[in-house]
């Protein structure tokens, strides 16, 4: 690293870039979670999400391919301070550079509240909107470790699924989608993890599928399952935000998550009407 850099506080988002890039070039990635991900094809074939705590894993397209997220964070989940970047660009009332935010699930478990939501980021269709989104990823913490330079977004969408429990969030993962990458018929990506921790049994799932998918089947290991069907009410029970097939703003697929009961865990998640 030059010292222009760790002097100079007016960086370039390519300049971000380039620092998140070596900083994840020291990370070693395990194989489980790689196992985790490779699960066959795109069509008709589930896909699991590797979930990480403290550093999110981002899928690359449909090949498989692993990278590490260099988020910025103080470590809690948190967002790290803002960095300087180029002033926003006046653009088309068209585009957004800001997320859409959606809450998918929320709840109470042992007296502390619980939320699932995912961040969709437009598509950026030139060099300037993809330069107002840069910075606006930049200033939020939801950063895409794969991108190294603004017009790397351009024709390209985004989203962070994210959770919260007893006010403490943590990023689950993230992925880049190309135009045209959706959902269809039977297809199925989901990821489970713990709910209160990462070192606790894999209970949460959340998975996006197609818009005309309208049952959910997730299967615990004790041999029970849960099925989940569309809430197009909006359905709140005991306070909470039911768990069920719901859209996502700014997405082009539907979104569910299911909370396995206490004592079992995830066994399999899937598209079933």
């Amino acid at each position: 690293m030059s010292a222009d850099r760790e002097t100079n506080h007016e960086m370039t988002n390519t300049d971000i870039a380039l620092l998140l890039a070596e900083a994840a070039d020291g990370v070693e990635i395990g194989i489980a979670p790689t196992q985790a991900v490779i699960r066959g094809g795109r069509r008709r074939r589930a896909r699991r999400w590797a979930v990480a705590a403290g550093a999110a894993l981002a899928i690359v397209g449909t090949t498989g391919t692993v990278a590490l997220a260099g988020l910025p964070g103080d470590g809690d989940g948190h967002r790290g301070a803002q960095v300087a970047t180029h002033p926003p660009t006046t653009l088309p009332d068209s585009f957004q550079a800001e997320p859409h935010n959606t809450t998918l699930a929320s709840g109470f478990e042992d007296g502390k509240e619980w939320d699932v939501s995912v961040d969709v980021w437009d598509a950026p269709r030139n060099v300037a909107e993809a330069q107002a989104q840069l910075t606006a990823m930049t200033e939020s913490g939801e950063y895409p470790g794969e991108i190294r330079e603004a017009s790397d977004l351009i024709g390209k969408s985004a989203f962070f699924v994210s959770k919260t429990y007893d006010g403490k969030p943590s990023l689950l993962i993230h992925q880049m989608l190309s135009k045209g990458d959706r959902q269809r018929g039977t297809d199925l990506v989901s990821g489970a993890g713990g709910l209160k921790s990462s070192s606790e049994s894999a209970r949460l799932v959340v998975g996006r599928i197609a818009k005309t998918a309208q049952q959910v089947t997730c299967t615990w290991k004790d041999g029970t399952s849960t099925v989940l069907h569309r809430d197009p009410a909006h359905t709140y029970v005991n306070n909470g935000l039911m768990q069920a097939i719901r859209p996502a703003e700014g997405s082009p697929d539907s979104w569910f998550v299911c909370l396995a009961p206490k004592g079992t865990s995830y066994d399999t998640a899937a598209v079933t009407g």
